[in-house]
């Protein structure tokens, strides 16, 4: 028995009772795990800020780039200046993963802070934009879903501060939320130029083009997948550049990082988004309900987008919750502004799968022809 026109975009409309069962036991257990595990809240928001020092009124990763920009603007090279920024700073400078790619830094140099501002704004615009047309456009949702899109521009508005605009993870997020709205398997080149500038600017973006990559190879679409291969390929060609940079500037003596094994599991990755989301102004609890209901959301959106979105926030999820560190709490930016789109299809998730509990739901292999 097929659902109901209506609601065919959601995947649990005919979910068998043991599959309901299941999914909303697993939500509620997340939801627990996140209000128990909610003191990681205040640990992760102060980790390590007693050591980095204030610069123009800003802290940490901002003065940071801030003095790394400074330099850049005067006409030190990019590589001398961030080695001396990080030494100063006692920041590490091993591995190469420690130390940001060039260019959002070149960019901002080039063409200024208040410019830089504008343009970050303008793809925050752009992608909240784009969400709305393409959920309007979507066939069989309800018309609320197009409530998405605030929750899009709530969580980009930290693109409006000037100390938001040098910090890669922002930025990124912005263009990750671009190029999934943009996503289309026929149309696949917009999306690939997007994440393009994306992993440019921070390396973290590349699990949103191989996970496109990965589609395009389902589909058999070869020209897609050598696009993405293509993308794939300059990426490596500019790691490897800035890897051979960074070994001119560096010294055995500098600092290396202490690894990416956090293992902080679910309640850590539900704090990182509750410190970069919008989230971060209400209690911790708020994040431990929300970010489950937000998951189950994008799980019930049958659509090939809908799957693109949820794989995107399980990559990430899963990344955060093993490797992330408590002061890589700004991973969470990444996926922020696009994770509680799917509270916009949560209440008829949970509500199908609520109905799928009452009496005489059969399985559909049991149900009579």
């Amino acid at each position: 028995m097929a659902p109901a026109p209506s609601a065919s975009w959601n995947r649990f409309a005919p979910a068998p009772r043991p599959l309901a069962a299941a999914l909303l036991a697993l939500l509620a257990a997340l939801m627990l795990i996140g209000v128990i595990g909610g003191g990681d809240g205040a640990r992760v928001a102060g980790a390590g800020a007693g050591s980095m020092r204030a610069e123009s009124g800003l802290i940490g990763d901002h003065a940071l780039y801030a003095n790394v920009l400074h330099r850049v603007e005067a006409g030190e090279s990019y590589y001398t200046a961030v080695a001396a920024e990080h030494r100063a700073n006692d920041y590490p400078l091993k591995p190469f993963m420690t130390v940001r790619l060039p260019t959002l830094m070149m960019i901002v140099a080039t063409i200024g802070v208040p410019a830089a501002m504008a343009l970050g704004l303008l793809a925050g615009v752009v992608a909240v934009s784009t969400w709305r047309q393409r959920i309007r456009s979507e066939p069989g949702l309800p018309r609320y879903a197009s409530l998405a899109a605030l929750f899009i521009a709530v969580n980009l508005s930290q693109l409006t501060e000037r100390a938001w605009v040098l910090m890669h993870e922002a930025v990124t997020g912005a263009l990750i939320a671009l190029a999934l709205a943009l996503y289309r398997p026929a149309r696949p080149w917009a999306p690939m130029a997007v994440a393009g500038v994306a992993v440019a600017i921070r390396e973290t973006a590349l699990p949103v083009a191989m996970l496109f990559g990965l589609f395009a190879l389902i589909d058999r679409d070869w020209r897609a997948a050598a696009g993405w291969a293509a993308l794939g390929l300059a990426f490596l060609a500019v790691l490897a550049a800035h890897i051979a940079a960074l070994a001119a500037v560096t010294v055995p003596t500098d600092l290396a990082s202490p690894g990416w094994s956090g293992l902080g599991g679910w309640a850590t990755y539900v704090a990182f988004v509750h410190e970069t989301s919008i989230l971060r102004f209400t209690p911790m609890w708020t994040a431990a309900l929300l970010v489950p209901l937000a998951l189950l959301g994008w799980a019930s959106w049958r659509s090939r987008l809908g799957l693109a979105g949820l794989g995107v926030q399980l990559i990430y999820a899963l990344l955060l919750m093993l490797f992330a560190r408590p002061d890589n709490f700004y991973w969470g930016m990444l996926i922020a502004p696009t994770l509680f789109i799917g509270l916009a299809f949560a209440p008829a998730a949970v509500t199908a799968l609520i109905r799928a509990l009452g009496p005489g739901r059969l399985h559909p292999a049991a149900m009579p022809n």
